[in-house]
């Protein structure tokens, strides 16, 4: 087990620069997933982390000790890619035993002749027996004997995690390793992943572009945009409390809801009709679905038509379109039990005040207790 930390860590491929200068300190047995939309740098950063690629400034410590230099063989860690990086030719069993025959057997013991050396009968049957226990635990032992081809997605996906954890690893990098899997295998992974962190106390660095993986298994997210680390923080404070504008949309789902606002004194704030485009001072009020409520017309600080509804069962996400906002969709997620609109329905939109964010031109957020008002 180890602690890791990323100090001022830049990349950069001729004038491109990929990483701008990314400091990151994940703890000894921590789940911390890197999250953010396709080529913000989480894959690059996982790899220098790995060593499989140079860093253009800063240094990676593992543990306090700087292995910037230190191979990728010998830095303890075990990555599972995308696509798995199985051998074809290898069965189940001899995919999960190839980093253990790597480490303990000589390439003489690993040839042909290897079963007549001294030892090394004795070395292949202690691979045999933790490369069995290891499909115990991921329960793949009935597998063992089959080829990659003759395999599923999700199987494969097993098979790789336990050629990653029958190393014994200081920590674990996973590259996106569910996005080949169907929507319901990912979630089944998803708990599976969970779960062996928690069994093995493990630290975790975990990459995707998909909220939903990092919100369910994450002790702590790093949300990247543009190469650089907006907010490191528990799922609950990046969706709750986001310090980003960036960051408040691209977590949650449905979007969190984003309108022009004018702020006066005492923390007015004013959004409604008229707020078409930027304000000059440039801020935005922000409300996820759910602290939204449908009033009734000529109620609340925003107006509208029903435009479209998702009804999902347990939610219905109504959305109306404002009046005079250039044609912007407010989403609001409803109660079944209470309310039932229509498309077509002119109705208002009351906020909750007390989840309401507020960001500058800077994207940053705006602290402070703020009082709704309408540009009426």
């Amino acid at each position: 087990m180890a602690g890791l930390a990323i100090k001022s860590v830049a990349k950069a491929f001729g004038d491109a620069t990929i990483l701008k200068r990314i400091d990151l300190d994940i703890r000894d047995g921590e789940f911390i997933s890197l999250v953010g939309p396709s080529g913000c740098g989480k894959s690059t950063l996982l790899r220098i982390v790995a060593g499989l690629e140079e860093q253009s400034e800063g240094h990676i410590l593992l543990d306090g000790r700087p292995v910037d230099k230190v191979r990728p063989r010998d830095r303890d860690l075990a990555m599972v890619f995308q696509s798995y990086a199985l051998y074809p030719h290898l069965t189940v069993a001899e995919n999960i035993a190839v980093p253990l025959k790597m480490r303990r057997m000589s390439t003489l013991e690993r040839s042909v002749l290897g079963s007549f050396l001294p030892g090394s009968r004795t070395k292949s049957r202690d691979i045999a027996k933790e490369v069995e226990a290891v499909c115990d635990a991921l329960s793949i032992a009935g597998l063992r004997d089959r080829k990659p081809s003759a395999l599923s997605g999700g199987q494969r996906q097993r098979v790789a995690l336990a050629r990653a954890m029958v190393r014994k690893p200081s920590a674990f990098l996973m590259d996106e390793p569910l996005s080949n899997l169907d929507a319901k295998m990912r979630v089944q992974a998803r708990g599976e992943i969970a779960a062996l962190h928690r069994q093995l106390g493990a630290t975790f660095i975990y990459v995707t572009h998909d909220q939903a993986e990092a919100m369910t298994m994450s002790d702590r997210i790093a949300v990247m945009m543009g190469g650089e680390v907006l907010q490191v923080d528990t799922p609950d404070r990046i969706y709750q409390m986001p310090e980003d504008l960036r960051v408040a949309e691209f977590i949650g789902s449905p979007k969190i809801n984003v309108v022009a606002a004018l702020l006066g004194d005492g923390g007015r704030l004013s959004i409604g009709a008229g707020a078409a485009g930027l304000h000059p001072n440039g801020i935005h009020a922000a409300f996820r679905p759910e602290a939204a409520r449908l009033v009734g017309r000529g109620e609340g600080v925003i107006s509208g038509v029903v435009c479209h509804i998702e009804n999902l069962g347990a939610d219905i996400f109504v959305q109306v379109r404002a009046d005079d906002m250039n044609g912007l969709a407010i989403v609001v997620r409803v109660d079944p039990a209470d309310q039932r609109p229509a498309i077509g329905d002119r109705l208002g939109i009351a906020i909750d005040e007390g989840r309401l964010h507020v960001f500058g031109c800077d994207n940053r957020r705006v602290a402070g207790a703020f009082k709704l008002g309408a540009d009426r």
